[in-house]
């Protein structure tokens, strides 16, 4: 994937599939950044620490799915067993550049207070693809953005639909990036179109594709998408939200869209789905907030009260071939720790993770809705006895004032690591809240399956971004945030794997423009780090 990032190439097939109503975009050419306002001044440091020596563990053990790009560049997550692991490497802290960008040629409101980018891959000409959610004056918007790897400059831009509530918007954060460089996300409730690059080498551009997929006969209008991913034999997967309300009809689905025996959605959809259960107990259905892992053999999916794994054979039926409960409360539970059974610190009910498979496949691993919060692990062999089904339950951040996930755990190979999102809010310091509480956590799963340990703690750094772990520096990377006199300042911080201490800091901003939703963060092909964050993106490399 190394490339010279100021190549342009029209030959490039890229294809942006997008769950959205179709706005033609004019083509804007490159763009110079405009930067993001670093924030106010602070005392803190601008460095902290010293550079790294590498210390490389084994790589992910994640296979290749033969239809989406190499890993670790196919999904917001890195691969398809949501694993945030890359087997390249990042920054060792050796005198970090830090480039920003606010994306202004790419916005759609020139007023907005918010674009942020949730996930970025890259192309094998250099150039950074990213899904952006904006909000402003004018509301709540959508774009993808082509951009220059190297300096962010705007390239080009493709207005998606308009989110219909916060919630929907979310789906914006979950796509996938084929192998024949299509990038396909999941944005508004039940169309997805499809972009290819074009244009010139100066000017690369969006242009239509014909492929359009209509699911407005299998996602009503009161419900969204929440996950979309291909599995090993090239077949469209995807999940819907569902609606809590039973009267509302409409459960949480997971459904199967062959694109090999797809036709004129008027007449035939050619969509199977399988949907999920109604709760007698708490009058509530069963919902979906995050994406879903895929293995060869399984889609495992954790739904506000359940972890399922799910399979479709060879007529594309999806069907249930096991779910376990996990510890959650009901709806209407209020108390310090929830509001409305959503965990303070999470925007959903039941647990905040995606799934994350690991130790070569043997495993899918969650963090549940209990307090304090637990990691669990299950089996992923089909249907065992519960007592079977179930590794462990590992309790987190017990000495916080709380734990709360609303991201996916890190799994290499027999390693999981926990970030605490435990108060966190969107706009905290302007609606008077305190700072979200710090944490994370490493667990291993016993070498012989029947257990797991903790091996560290730390309990200084605090974060809501979903870091990555680079097997090639054995680093954990993670924006992080200090306190400086009720100034919140932001740094890329780098932890060590083996025990969890903090390595080095780079200072990236202070203030708003550099906080996130629950965002994602990203190794690049060169070895740079990528964060979105509310002001627009951020690269940090090293300079020698």
């Amino acid at each position: 994937m190394k490339s010279d990032v100021r190549k342009r190439s029209v030959s490039v097939a890229l294809v942006v599939t997008v769950i959205l109503a179709l706005v033609v975009p004019v083509a804007a050419g490159a763009q110079e950044a405009t930067p993001i306002d670093p924030g106010p001044e602070t005392m803190l440091p601008d460095y902290i620490g010293a550079p790294a020596k590498a210390h490389p563990t084994p790589n992910s053990g994640v296979p290749q799915n033969p239809y989406l790009a190499p890993n670790p560049f196919s999904t917001v997550h890195i691969d398809p067993w949501m694993s945030d692991v890359v087997d390249i490497a990042g920054p060792l802290g050796r005198n970090p550049e830090v480039v920003t960008s606010a994306l202004a040629h790419a916005r759609q409101d020139s007023n907005s207070w918010k674009f942020q980018c949730i996930g970025i891959t890259f192309d094998s000409h250099g150039h950074l693809i990213t899904g952006c959610v904006e909000d402003g004056p004018l509301g709540q918007t959508a774009t993808v953005v082509l951009g220059d790897a190297k300096t962010l400059e705007v390239l080009d831009s493709y207005p998606l639909s308009t989110p219909s509530s916060p919630l929907t918007s979310i789906s914006a954060a979950y796509w996938y990036f084929d192998n024949q460089e299509r990038f396909t996300i999941a944005d508004g409730p039940n169309t997805i179109v499809t972009l290819v690059e074009g244009g010139s080498e100066e000017s690369p551009v969006f242009g239509e594709h014909p492929a359009t997929y209509n699911l407005e006969g299998v996602i009503p209008s009161n419900d969204h998408l929440s996950g979309v991913m291909l599995d090993w034999q090239g077949r469209i997967w995807f999940a819907t939200a569902g609606v809590a309300d039973h009267s509302e009809g409409a459960p949480a689905k997971a459904c199967v869209l062959n694109p090999a025996t797809y036709e004129n959605p008027a007449t035939n959809l050619n969509v199977k789905c399988v949907s999920f259960g109604w709760n007698e107990q708490t009058g509530k259905n069963e919902q979906i907030f995050n994406t879903f892992a895929v293995t060869k053999t399984g889609v495992y999916i954790v739904t506000s009260e359940k972890m399922y794994r799910v399979w479709a054979g060879s007529d594309n039926q999806p069907n249930v071939v096991w779910s376990e409960p996990y510890d959650t409360v009901p709806p209407n539970t209020n108390n310090e720790f929830y509001v409305n059974g959503v965990k303070n610190g999470q925007y959903e009910r039941g647990s905040g993770t995606s799934p994350t498979i690991l130790g070569e496949g043997k495993y899918v691993a969650i963090t549940d809705n209990a307090e304090p919060m637990k990691v669990v692990v299950f089996r992923t062999d089909k249907q065992l006895d519960p007592n079977e089904q179930k590794v462990c339950e590992v309790r987190v951040f017990e000495n916080q004032e709380g734990g709360a996930l609303s991201n996916s755990l890190i799994g290499s190979r027999l390693s999981l690591i926990a970030e605490n999102n435990y108060g966190y809010a969107d706009n905290w310091q302007q609606d008077g809240k305190k700072p979200s509480a710090p944490g994370f956590e490493r667990i291993d799963i016993d070498p012989n399956g029947k257990g797991c340990t903790k091996v560290w703690s730390n309990t200084d750094v605090a974060s809501t971004n979903s870091g990555k772990l680079s097997t090639r520096t054995g680093l954990i990377y993670v924006e992080t945030r200090k306190m400086d006199n009720g100034l919140d300042v932001y740094y890329l911080t780098a932890l060590d794997f083996r025990t969890g201490e903090v390595v080095w800091e780079k200072q990236v901003g202070s203030g708003y423009a550099f906080d996130h939703w629950y965002t994602g963060l990203f190794v690049g092909p060169d070895e740079t780090v990528y964060l979105g964050v509310n002001g627009g993106i951020v690269s940090v490399r090293d300079l020698y």
